[in-house]
């Protein structure tokens, strides 16, 4: 997990581009855009930057994004090729196989999403990272983009991309809608790739069960660490928007009668188990104005079920930086918009198969 407390006492107001929020949109999007050569300042509300989270699956167009940034040597460390996705009963007897490439771009990967935060972090100038800065209004005055953020401070920009998730304050500005529960919570927890059993190597995705009640177990951590996942269906979420703590009394209730190995597993584990209620919003048509923008969950949230919300993220990412390459910055409302007609017909198209059964099933690719 990455833990950083780094801030700087004299914060820029008044930059070239201001990115709000350091997720791994955040991120990806101040690493693609120092690769190509436009100056970038990172705006976090959080005073110590960390990621938390579980397993994410990463595609290869992303890996190619990380080699082609510099950031891929810590990133083929700590993530683990699927070999492919093995189905299971709930009784562990074996029904199937599928191809790890559900999506048709080439390998996936199973890595935490921390470690790929801590990856993105290091391709990033640190002291272009300002913590404790929560912003609450995002508006434009003139030729440039504004935030003000909650200590009254006013960061001016000639391009402010929002990427400060699903609840995110800049995305009002353009689209104020409104949040919806899908009624899915997902648990998230991890064990040690020791309490596997024998029979199921730690370098495949397994779905284990195919009723209400499933389990998706995905290697992490060289394969030495297994992120244990599953989703409930609840009428209302967790008191907590983000996550909530569950006991392990609860999980194991919920899989009472699951192959024996199952529940081995679960007692295994190595950090509490969380809820992670699902939200999502209608996909909208527009995503920028002339000098604001935005990218990842700001823009396109997606349901866990696609395994692509960090993907397109960091596609988004790239896809912006090379619109801002260039003549690019000379024309801010321009490169917006070929932006936004690159990334938007394919973003849409995944939030929409997102929202599928949450069988595993190959999903459709933009051109």
């Amino acid at each position: 997990m990455t833990n950083n407390n780094h801030t700087v006492a004299n914060v820029p107001l008044d930059v070239d581009v201001a990115i709000i929020g350091a997720g791994i949109g955040g991120l990806a999007t101040a690493v693609a855009l120092r690769h190509a050569g436009i100056d970038a300042h990172v705006y976090e509300r959080t005073k110590v930057l960390r990621e938390i989270g579980g397993a994410v699956v990463i595609r290869e167009p992303s890996v190619r994004l990380f080699e082609a940034w510099g950031v891929s040597d810590r990133f083929h460390t700590e993530a683990v090729q699927l070999k492919g996705i093995k189905v299971l009963d709930s009784d562990g007897k074996a029904i199937g196989t599928i191809p790890a490439d559900l999506t048709g771009e080439g390998n996936a990967y199973s890595v935490h999403r921390a470690d790929v935060h801590a990856l993105l972090l290091e391709g990033v100038d640190r002291q272009h990272i300002h913590l404790g800065m929560e912003s609450v209004e995002a508006f434009e005055d003139g030729d440039r983009g504004v935030v003000r953020f909650a200590d009254g401070r006013q960061v001016r920009a000639k391009v402010v991309i929002g990427a400060d998730g699903i609840k995110s304050v800049v995305r009002k500005f353009i689209h104020n809608d409104e949040l919806i529960f899908s009624k899915l919570v997902v648990l998230r927890g991890l064990a040690p790739s020791s309490a596997m059993p024998e029979s199921m190597p730690n370098d495949h995705l397994y779905r284990w069960g195919q009723d209400a009640r499933s389990l998706l177990l995905l290697p992490l951590r060289g394969g030495a660490e297994v992120a244990m996942d599953s989703v409930m269906e609840r009428d209302t979420p967790p008191q907590d928007l983000w996550t909530s703590e569950v006991p392990m009394s609860e999980l194991l209730d919920f899989f009472e009668g699951f192959d024996p190995a199952t529940i081995k597993l679960i007692e295994a584990g190595t950090v509490p188990v969380r809820a992670n209620p699902v939200y999502e919003r209608e996909p909208i048509d527009t995503w920028s104005t002339a000098y604001i923008t935005l990218l990842g969950d700001a823009a396109h949230p997606m349901a866990p079920r696609a395994g692509q919300g960090a993907n397109q993220a960091i596609q988004d990412a790239d896809a912006l930086a090379r619109a801002l390459s260039g003549e690019g910055m000379t024309n801010v409302p321009d490169a917006l918009r070929r932006y936004h007609e690159e990334r938007a017909p394919i973003t849409k198209k995944m939030q929409l198969a997102s929202r599928l059964s949450p069988e595993i099933q190959p999903l459709p690719v933009g051109e």
